[in-house]
Order: C-alpha cells, then sequence, then structure tokens
C-alpha cells in the first residue's frame, strides 16, 4: 500500500444482541496498532497515523522476522494489570521517543492481532472477515509477543456478566462476512461492561451548540469514613438524555439552585456551571472510577425517587 491505511472503528452499542452471523471479541484497553512490514522492515502505526515503532520495538522486531516479506496487519498493544488490560499501565510506553528507555520502562507489552489488510502485494481488505482471519491463522507465528485474537460465533447476557465480572472491559461484535471498511462502521459494534452506581445531583453545566436546557449533570456521593459527612465530586454525566428529560431535569434543577456547590471534597469545574441542593438521585452506568475519583464513561439512567440522597455513597471501587 502506498500509503498506512485508517483503520476500522467500532461504534459504541448499549443495546446488546447475540444473533447468527456475527462473532465476539474480547475488547481490549491498549493502543490501537496498525503494523507494516515489507522489505526495509516493519513500522507500526497509532490510529492517527502516527509512527509509533520506537515505543514498542519488541513488537516490531517479531513482525521483522516473520517468513512473509510483505503485509498489513490491525491489532492493539496492551499491558496487562493482573488479568486485566491497562492503558494505565501502558502510560509509559506510549510517550517516549527513544526504543532503548521503552525497553527500561519496565513495563512488557503483548500485541494482540486481529485482522489482515494486506499479504505479498494483494489487498484483502474486501474480503470476509473469516476469511481474513483465517488467512492471518497461519500469516504469523504466534510466540511472544505476538497473540492470536481469539473469538467466539455465540455468545448471550450470562457469558457476558462471567467476562465483566472477569475484569474484561467489554467485547468486540463484528459481522462475520463484512469487509474492512476505515472509520467508523457498523459492522463493528462495542459492548462495553458497565458499573451502576445511584449518584447525588449536585449541579448542572450549560448546554453548548444545539443542545437544550442543559449541558452535563454534576454529580457526587456521601463519604463518612473520616467521621465526618463529606458530599465528595464525583465528575459530570452528559450523555443518555433525550430533549423532553434535559427540559424536566433543568425544571426540577432551577428549584433547587444554590449559590455555591454543595460539595467538600473533589476537583470541581468553575466555569458555566451552576450548582444545586443535593436533593435529587441519577442512576449512571459507566465503565470505571478514575483514579482521581471520578467517573469514567458515564451514561444518564434516570431518576431514582426511591432512594434518599443522603443514604448515597460509593458503591463501586
Amino acid at each position: 500500500m502506498a500509503r498506512v491505511p485508517e483503520p476500522a472503528l467500532a461504534t459504541l452499542r448499549h443495546d446488546r444482541f447475540w444473533e447468527p452471523g456475527w462473532i465476539y471479541e474480547r475488547k481490549l484497553d491498549g493502543q490501537r496498532v496498525l503494523a507494516v512490514r515489507n522489505s526495509a522492515g516493519c513500522r507500526l502505526y497509532s490510529r492517527s497515523g502516527r509512527d509509533v515503532t520506537v515505543a514498542f520495538p519488541e513488537v516490531a522486531e517479531a513482525l521483522a522476522r516473520q517468513a512473509a516479506q510483505d503485509f498489513v496487519v490491525d491489532g492493539e498493544v496492551v499491558a496487562f494489570e493482573g488479568s486485566r488490560t491497562s492503558f494505565a499501565r501502558l502510560q509509559p510506553r506510549i510517550h517516549v521517543s527513544n526504543a532503548e528507555r521503552a525497553r527500561r520502562s519496565g513495563v512488557p507489552v503483548w500485541f494482540y492481532v486481529f485482522d489482515v489488510l494486506e499479504i505479498e502485494g494483494t489487498d484483502l481488505r474486501d474480503r470476509p472477515l473469516l476469511e481474513r482471519k483465517r488467512r492471518l491463522r497461519t500469516l504469523i507465528r504466534w510466540a511472544s509477543p505476538l497473540r492470536s485474537t481469539p473469538h467466539r460465533v455465540s455468545g448471550d447476557e450470562e457469558w457476558f456478566a462471567d467476562i465483566c465480572r472477569r475484569g474484561w472491559e467489554g467485547l468486540i461484535a463484528k459481522r462475520a462476512y463484512a469487509t474492512y471498511r476505515s472509520g467508523r462502521t457498523d459492522a463493528w459494534l462495542k459492548f462495553k461492561c458497565e458499573a451502576g452506581q445511584e449518584l447525588v445531583v449536585v449541579g448542572w453545566t450549560d448546554p453548548e451548540g444545539s443542545r437544550v436546557s442543559l449541558g452535563a449533570l454534576l454529580l457526587g456521593y456521601h463519604d463518612r469514613s473520616g467521621g465526618r459527612d463529606e458530599l465528595v465530586y464525583a465528575g459530570k454525566v452528559g450523555t443518555g438524555f433525550s430533549e423532553s428529560v434535559l427540559r424536566d431535569l433543568h425544571r426540577r434543577l432551577s428549584a433547587l439552585e444554590v449559590g455555591e456547590s454543595p460539595c467538600t471534597r473533589g476537583k470541581m469545574p468553575t466555569k458555566g456551571v451552576h450548582w444545586a441542593r443535593p436533593d435529587l438521585v441519577a442512576e449512571v452506568a459507566f465503565t470505571e472510577w478514575t483514579s482521581g475519583g471520578q467517573l469514567r464513561h458515564p451514561r444518564y439512567l434516570g431518576l431514582r425517587t426511591d432512594k434518599d440522597a443522603d443514604d448515597v455513597v460509593r458503591e463501586a471501587r
């Protein structure tokens, strides 16, 4: 290929399904990498097309040792924290500009390969996914740090709940016979593992663009572990709303508006914010808590009228 192709990108889907004609792979929390092997060796490229070969030199070297002289493969470079892939653990490798510094980082990495785009000058992107996977299986000699990405041809909610309990980030569902298409595609879908948590609504932000009524809800929870009751700021949620819900929330919160934050702890926003008396309780889905104590990838599910705001504490750790 004359240039590095743009990778296919999965679309987030909240309503999961388990249908024939789809395969399911583990969603990995790492750095997406396209590897281009030719007569000059192997170069690694990020999703944006940036050359990241020096960050993962052992991966490039392992691919350069393969019997095939010319191929392009797609995958994810990961580091592990126990049995979980961890983007945070990968950080010391991502931003280095020197291969030797990457090797000395003390962070081992693996390259999970899940697709092949070209072999020996033949473009495979118009071939069905399962055919490309069959070609990939015999293309590479699978030895550390190179790993094949296993997949299943069926699934169900019981299995999904089990993988979430085991610390997986989720699944990627792919149409079994789809061609490879660059950019965001509905032939690849993300099913994320999510935690659920009730949180106190402590305020809201101004809307931007075409958004109506409010931009996001500001959230918090009670912490009584230190012998006193503190309301801790937990971040904001800006997805999961319909226009009618936004208007209803704005009406409710306007009646509760106060002049300053009711939170006593946490890094809080200062621009375009309105604070509210902490009376309302929202149900929120999210993937995890960040190291800074805020929600990652939160999604609004609705208000809880069956729980008192004073009883809301942090449940998921």
